[in-house]
């Protein structure tokens, strides 16, 4: 399968790569957080009411899930990605509220020869609201297959 996925060279540098959209609803939220992130202002209806947000809100957690699944579905999917090595960056912008459809965005910002076969990229990745708000981000460094031996840039 390996084969059939596109390499470091083919990745278009410097270009926003659209990842498409997920639309969050209240009962995701909740449910998302009553497993993974339990605070009152992601799954009390009543109790986020009284909170600094005026109602309940996604967990940056559920963000960051919305986020990798938009980047698999619309970037990692179609190449040969080896492995994440790290993020750094992770920034929650603004809260994300129920009936709020994000918009993912990835732009490679750098790819580098890492060892026989592979390359490291560096990308930026930005999930928008329905205005074209940045509601949260990242820099995202992985490794990809490269076609040749020793990886050289463009």
């Amino acid at each position: 399968m390996s084969d059939e996925r596109l390499k470091a060279e083919d990745l278009p540098i410097g270009e926003e790569i659209d990842l498409g959209t997920f639309h969050v609803t209240e009962d995701a939220i909740i449910e998302f957080a009553q497993q993974w992130d339990p605070q009152y202002f992601h799954i009390d209806r009543d109790a986020a009411a009284s909170s600094d947000f005026g109602g309940i809100i996604a967990s940056g957690i559920h963000s960051v899930a919305i986020f990798q699944r938009l980047c698999v579905e619309g970037f990692y999917g179609r190449y040969d990605i080896i492995a994440g090595r790290k993020v750094t960056d992770l920034r929650f912008h603004r809260p994300v509220f129920p009936d709020t459809t994000l918009r993912g965005a990835v732009t490679i910002e750098a790819v580098e020869a890492a060892g026989p076969g592979r390359a490291a990229i560096t990308s930026t990745g930005t999930l928008y609201d329905e205005r074209g708000r940045p509601m949260f981000s990242l820099v995202n460094d992985a490794l990809i297959r490269t076609r040749e031996e020793e990886y050289r840039a463009g």
